[in-house]
């Protein structure tokens, strides 16, 4: 099965669903893969497709995505672990492929910082300057033709003031030429600073070897989902399940969705990881 180019926005989708936790993971991409078909699609209620677009998206994006998995909920809970570790190891085979190192690399590419572009020189400035002014006497000397008369007298006042600040920009020692220099330099240079902090950023997060991302990931998910207290009481609220903890219901929405998938599935995504972790090292 060929997947179709995805769209370019991201979409954090969060439900309790079991392909929430085959990835817990950011830049939606095209990718070619194939692959036999999977049951386990069916007992999500997806299509492979859609499965391969949440795998790719959440891995490669940083985000969790769960679109359309709604049937998973309707999994028996004794094979919930079952199905998550052939989920996972599905999704492992995946990551190996060079389709989604294709795309990964893609992906990195187009998320690579762009460099401010280099500071104008003193000369451009100075002819940028000395142009604008040129254009606003023309665009005054029109005017003063449809202006009453008793106008026309300041209107002049203006065009010699800019007259004046031609003449001072036509000077190479201009003091105000020399402050938007320096002004242009200053700018520069904190552009610099915030494209140097992007890029290291950027390395941080796609590095070039992406199983270093894919490590990544899985160390996230388990810190997310360590200690999780499966048997916390809940309430209803406004028609909606509330952890009596407060403790717990201030918990991120991934941390809400690793306790509404239950242990079954969570504890055999962790074994799964920790794993896949090992071989990575």
């Amino acid at each position: 099965m060929n997947a179709n180019p995805l769209p370019s926005s991201p979409k954090f989708v969060l439900t309790a669903t079991l392909v929430a936790f085959v990835v817990s993971a950011t830049i939606s991409l095209s990718f070619t893969f194939k692959v036999a078909t999977v049951p386990v699609w069916s007992q999500l209620g997806i299509s492979e497709k859609t499965g391969l677009e949440n795998i790719k998206k959440s891995f490669i994006e940083g985000y969790i995505y769960a679109y359309g998995s709604s049937a998973a909920k309707k999994v028996a809970l004794g094979d919930r672990a079952a199905l998550t570790n052939e989920l996972l190891a599905y999704c492992k085979t995946y990551i190996a492929s060079p389709a989604f190192k294709k795309e990964y690399d893609l992906s990195r590419e187009q998320s690579k910082p762009v460099p401010p572009r280099n500071p104008k020189t003193k000369t451009e400035i100075q002819a940028e300057q000395i142009a604008q002014l040129t254009k606003s006497i023309e665009e005054t000397e029109k005017s003063i033709k449809t202006l009453p008369a008793d106008l026309i007298a300041s209107v002049q006042e203006v065009q010699q003031m800019l007259k004046d600040q031609i003449k001072d920009y036509e000077d190479p020692e201009s003091e105000m030429l020399a402050l938007l220099v320096e002004g242009e330099q200053y700018t520069y240079k904190n552009a610099m600073t915030s494209y140097e902090a992007n890029v290291q950023t950027w390395e941080t997060e796609y590095p070039e070897n992406h199983m270093l991302m894919v490590k990544a990931r899985l160390k996230k998910f388990l810190e997310l989902t360590e200690g999780i207290d499966y048997n916390a009481a809940l309430r209803e609220q406004y028609g909606m399940k509330k952890f009596v903890n407060p403790v717990y219901e201030s918990k991120p929405d991934e941390w809400k969705m690793a306790f509404r998938s239950g242990k079954p599935v969570v504890e055999t995504a962790r074994s799964f990881a920790k794993q896949w972790i090992g071989e990575l090292e």
